[in-house]
């Protein structure tokens, strides 16, 4: 798959394969497997983390809020314009808030939500685009980069409430 972005292609397998080590990470501590990374303008990796909402106390304590949280806050900044985001799911509604009310410009996902919720046996979600590309500004988005080994992820894991963990 070729991305026509900035980036360069191996930084951007890199990141992704950086997420899906978080997402394992995640899984591993007993939390939803997703992992996410942030790349800022100059291609480098600048912050990633994963799910920790269980961890924290927190549902809004997903990998794509995490990781903009902690940008902003180090870098003393509200808006991450040149910012792309990898995440090893595609971001879910809140998530897809929170990239557009950062002004993120790129989004690259490995699973999408339709696969993820057809393991899960969930509902139909709105997808990442629907919520991310209201209004004037359009968000870049590359969906299903790596995904057959962003998969694995998943392999036999049960999605479970979380106050039930």
């Amino acid at each position: 798959m070729e991305i026509h972005l900035i980036l360069d292609n191996a930084v951007i397998e890199l990141a992704m394969r950086k997420a899906i080590s978080e997402a394992y990470a995640a899984r591993k501590k007993g939390e939803d497997p997703f992992g996410a990374v942030l790349i800022n303008s100059e291609g480098e990796i600048c912050c990633f983390s994963h799910s920790k909402c269980i961890e924290l106390n927190d549902p809004t304590a997903h990998a794509e809020v995490l990781v903009i949280r902690d940008y902003c806050q180090k870098n003393k900044k509200i808006y991450l314009n040149g910012i792309t985001i990898v995440s090893s799911g595609e971001p879910c509604v809140m998530c897809s808030g929170a990239i557009k009310w950062a002004k993120i410009e790129t989004i690259i996902f490995g699973i999408s939500q339709k696969y993820i919720q057809e393991i899960s046996g969930g509902k139909a979600k709105p997808t990442c685009n629907e919520i991310v590309n209201t209004g004037n500004k359009k968000i870049i988005i590359i969906e299903n980069f790596l995904f057959e080994e962003g998969k694995h992820v998943f392999d036999n894991f049960t999605f479970v409430p979380k106050d039930k963990r």
